[in-house]
């Protein structure tokens, strides 16, 4: 089975111009005469026929280029707000619970109990490590009795205040979790106040800290293994993943899909700045242009390899073609048809490319007409060996080292002289260079688009496609082969946290 032929760089339309080639001496009028007569082929229309043998090249077919994967690293950057409004989402409000018996003498007998709310987390970064604080306040009750010189029940309130705070040093692990790296919660009770008749101002504050401990210890345990064992992160990275697995649309108006297939996952370590934490996602992708929509298959790295972060940026490398019906239509448009000269001239009235060697055959039609003589004309097919260059620079192809094959030379000679073969020349090759840019802008364009694509709901991606270029090129038989290379950066930043 076939693969989707890859990029047809050019799309130009069949449009034939005219061009002639002017031989500008009398003598090679009556010289073409005179073969025209001897010849006595077609005579009654006075055209003689000189067709040149087509030399044979083969060219082999093209070597599998090195496997080139295209790498994107992403900066991400989560803002510690939206961080904190997960939190917020995910942290119980309240807090109760109770003593008994723990008030000691001269408390009969005596049960503690509070009943606390929190106020709004407060989530901070610095250097290596996220602060989360918050404040409780509320109501503790104490009941029983107290023994005096009789015993005497008793029911009293008070208020309570009191701050909460830990960190968390979050780390990436290989197996696509984050560790939150929780550390000890810190509890100050500043206020647990019960006023009690005959015993004054009864402070709990100890009384109350273990309990509010072992609710707050068991929360940190409960987060930490949730927070461990959550797949949120592999989830994000598996929708981007899918997102990355596919071929987009180069340009509303183009034909050309750019197919991607991501392969391998990096990633830096989180680093915690004052509003948002960042990591840096490293991404390689094989990718090619194609003429056709495809869904390659595209399984997730079980592994997350950890790396050193790097700057944001990415380079893409594709392979392209141009196929040779692309490569007459544009020799065509440039030079059949049209006539030069003045007592004698030379046109090229079709032009077919071949592959031949590592370089092209043109095969062309040629007619020498000799103006001064009405109707003496010969024709007849000729080859010229070219090799085809990119210039990098310039990002053109040129043909160069243009010649006609022996055979080829020796037929020009006998219709048109030795004047005839530097014009015929100089009119293939310096009708060319195909200039690239508009078609490579066309490319960036819609590589642009490509990455604001990846966008969601939850996440934006923005980036800038720098240049696009295309620094090889190979003949082949079917194709000329090129490669293209697209540089940039690119970045995502996370809106909000599930």
């Amino acid at each position: 089975m076939k693969s989707p032929k890859e990029t047809k760089i050019f799309k130009f339309a069949k449009i034939p111009l005219p061009y002639i080639l002017n031989m500008g001496r009398i003598i090679l009028v009556i010289f073409v005469l005179g073969v025209i007569l001897a010849a006595g082929v077609f005579l009654s229309e006075n055209v003689s026929r000189h067709d040149a043998e087509r030399p044979t090249h083969k060219t082999p077919a093209l070597e599998p280029l090195a496997k080139h994967l295209s790498r994107a690293t992403i900066p991400v950057s989560v803002p510690i707000a939206a961080i904190g409004e997960a939190l917020e989402r995910k942290t119980p409000k309240q807090e109760s619970g109770s003593r008994k018996n723990s008030l000691g003498r001269p408390f009969a007998r005596s049960e503690l109990s509070w009943n606390l709310s929190r106020s709004r987390l407060q989530v901070s970064g610095r250097s290596g490590a996220l602060d989360i604080a918050t404040e409780l306040s509320g109501e503790t009750r104490a009941t029983g009795a107290i023994q005096l010189a009789r015993k005497v029940d008793f029911s009293k309130s008070g208020n309570v205040l009191a701050s909460v705070s830990l960190t968390a040093s979050p780390t990436l692990e290989t197996n696509w979790r984050v560790s939150p790296n929780l550390s000890e919660v810190k509890i100050d009770i500043q206020r647990a106040d019960i006023p009690i008749k005959r015993i004054g101002n009864l402070d709990v504050r100890g009384d109350i800290l273990p309990g509010v401990r072992i609710t707050a210890d068991a929360l940190r345990t409960q987060f930490n293994q949730s927070v461990a064992r959550s797949d949120f992160f592999e989830q994000a990275a598996r929708k981007g993943w899918k997102r990355l697995c596919g071929s987009t649309p180069l340009g509303e108006d183009s034909d050309l899909w750019l197919e991607t297939r991501p392969v391998v996952a990096r990633a830096a370590q989180v680093r915690i700045a004052r509003k948002d934490i960042r990591a840096t996602i490293g991404i390689e992708v094989e990718t090619r242009i194609l003429t056709e929509q495809t869904q390659p298959e595209c399984p997730f790295p079980r592994t997350l390899l950890l790396e050193e972060p790097k700057p944001g940026s990415f380079e893409i490398i594709m392979p392209t073609i141009i196929d040779y019906e692309t490569l007459e239509r544009k020799l065509a448009e440039e030079v059949v048809g049209k006539s030069l000269g003045k007592n004698i001239s030379i046109a090229i009235k079709a032009i077919r490319v071949h592959p031949y060697g590592e370089k092209l055959l043109l095969e062309t039609e040629v007619a020498v007409e000799a103006k001064i003589l009405s109707g003496t004309e010969a024709k007849g097919t000729l080859y010229v060996v070219a090799e085809p260059e990119l210039d990098a620079e310039t990002q053109t192809i040129t043909l160069e080292n243009v010649a006609l094959d022996i055979d080829s030379q020796n037929m020009l000679l006998l219709m048109a002289g030795k004047a005839a073969e530097p014009l015929l020349l100089e009119a293939v090759s310096k009708r060319l260079p195909f200039d690239l840019e508009p078609k490579l802008e066309e490319l960036r364009d819609g590589a642009e688009d490509a990455i604001l694509a990846l966008s969601s709901e939850n996440i934006s991606v923005t980036g800038k496609v720098n240049r696009v270029r295309l620094t090889r090129l190979d003949v082949g038989p079917e194709h000329l082969r090129l490669v293209l290379t697209s540089e940039g950066r690119v970045r995502a930043r996370v809106q909000a946290i599930p």
